[in-house]
């Protein structure tokens, strides 16, 4: 599956390029699949931003623990508990959006295209924006004649967190623009069976005496 709004020629684009396009198309299918009938109650406007909250709380969670890297060893319990939070929050965004900021350009309409792109756009940028705080304290340690390893240390884990902020960010954001599904979306998806393939049953024997 390749992206048709591509500006590169097929003959430009690398056979191991299109293989990745269509793994990447084979795993949105299976991840689609797989978590259809999962947090139903949750697939609206409502239930997406409370799960941005919660996302929100957890990232918020993370960076106090990376502040605590600089200068004491129990940063590991908030910043631990921040970004499992965070992991397992992203993976519920994924599933309540049906992963539309990872989704192949293809399995897109109008709207989730601008929407992914807006929300990808905006998530390259706080990424190396958000890149500039732990590359200035670099520089300041690196002005020193002598740094403390908890300062180095502690900037590692500061750049980490952010890195997971701008991560997260694009499926936040496509979380907090979702629209309510349509009522008459709920009532097919409802449905158990279709008309044409609901399972047979054997005739009971005053079935068969009536034929």
């Amino acid at each position: 599956m390749r992206d048709p709004h591509s500006a590169i020629p097929d003959e430009a684009t690398p056979a191991w390029w299109r293989r990745y396009d269509n793994w990447r198309a084979e795993r949105h299918l299976q991840f689609d699949e797989k978590h259809a009938r999962r947090l139903r109650s949750w697939r609206n406007r409502r239930g997406a931003r409370r799960l941005v909250r919660v996302q929100i709380v957890s990232l918020a969670v993370a960076l106090i623990g990376a502040g605590m890297a600089f200068g004491t060893p129990w940063f590991v319990v908030p910043f631990i508990v921040g970004l499992a939070g965070s992991i397992a929050t992203q993976y519920a965004l994924r599933v309540v959006t049906g992963s539309v900021a990872d989704t192949p350009v293809p399995a897109l309409d109008e709207i989730q295209l601008a929407q992914r792109n807006s929300a990808r756009s905006i998530g390259f940028f706080a990424l190396y924006t958000l890149m500039f705080i732990p590359y200035v304290i670099l520089m300041i340690l690196g002005s020193r004649d002598s740094v403390d390893g908890d300062l180095v240390y502690g900037t590692g884990v500061l750049q980490i967190t952010l890195v997971v902020v701008a991560v997260v960010l694009p499926t936040m954001l496509t979380a907090w623009w979702m629209n309510d599904p349509d009522p008459e979306d709920l009532i097919a998806a409802e449905t158990p069976f279709p008309e044409t393939d609901r399972p047979q049953t054997e005739p009971t024997d005053s079935e068969r005496s009536h034929r």
